[in-house]
């Protein structure tokens, strides 16, 4: 009986090990996909800054 309950804890820390693997993995991707949308909002404000400068250059004739 003892290795019956031995082998459910066993498999039950497997399970946990298991979901925190997957819990870990979904938030990653999660992390992933913040950071690539701060990267192309970063860009596209950078983007906006610089057209914003060629039209008041091009505006000044220098």
């Amino acid at each position: 009986m003892a290795d019956t309950i031995k082998g459910k804890i066993e498999d039950a820390g497997q399970a946990a090990k298991d979901a925190a693997k997957k819990a870990g993995e979904k938030i990653q991707d999660g992390a992933d996909k913040v950071a690539q949308k701060a990267a192309d909002a970063a860009h596209s404000a950078g983007q906006a800054a610089k057209d914003a400068g060629q039209k008041l250059k091009d505006k000044s004739g220098a």
